[in-house]
């Protein structure tokens, strides 16, 4: 997968996976989008990866996009992270959230209902347990941290 793109903490690039709304859940593999199955509630945002990060589990950053209309899978957005889900499992998972456009700055702006609505999804979607939704600044330190860790492991 090649992406000349350059990511920043307050300008993130995301790949779509799943459109708002949608039941089929795409994988990239190998420069195609593969179905890799159908999930059974449409996903209430639109759900993706951040090309040129790592997380603590060398995967690209999950990325939740709140946008008015459904975002193709398989497109590339320019977003801006709000905010942070941070989920437990056997490992910590943290889902970035982000926004395309419009004058939100921090999840503290956004319907608690609609985020509760999303983090509920996620808990059932990756079978994990919600432990605390974070702010933007908790977001862009995380996506620094997992550009440079990308960088580092692809000198």
């Amino acid at each position: 997968m090649k992406f000349d793109i350059i990511q920043k903490p307050e300008e993130l690039y995301v790949f779509i996976q799943i459109s708002k709304g949608s039941k089929s859940f795409y994988i990239y593999d190998q420069g195609t989008l593969v179905m890799s199955n159908t999930i059974s509630t449409p996903f209430p945002g639109n759900y993706g990866f951040a090309p040129k990060t790592h997380h603590d589990d060398a995967a690209p950053l999950d990325v939740v996009i709140l946008s008015q209309e459904p975002l193709e899978p398989g497109s590339l957005v320019k977003t801006k992270p709000v905010g942070v889900i941070r989920l437990q499992g056997k490992l910590i998972d943290d889902v970035i959230i982000a926004v395309v456009g419009g004058g939100i700055k921090d999840v503290s702006e956004l319907p608690m209902k609609q985020i509760n609505e999303i983090s509920r999804y996620l808990e059932s979607f990756k079978n994990l347990k919600l432990l605390k939704v974070l702010d933007a600044e908790h977001a862009k330190k995380m996506i620094e941290l997992s550009i440079k860790r990308y960088q580092k492991e692809n000198e």
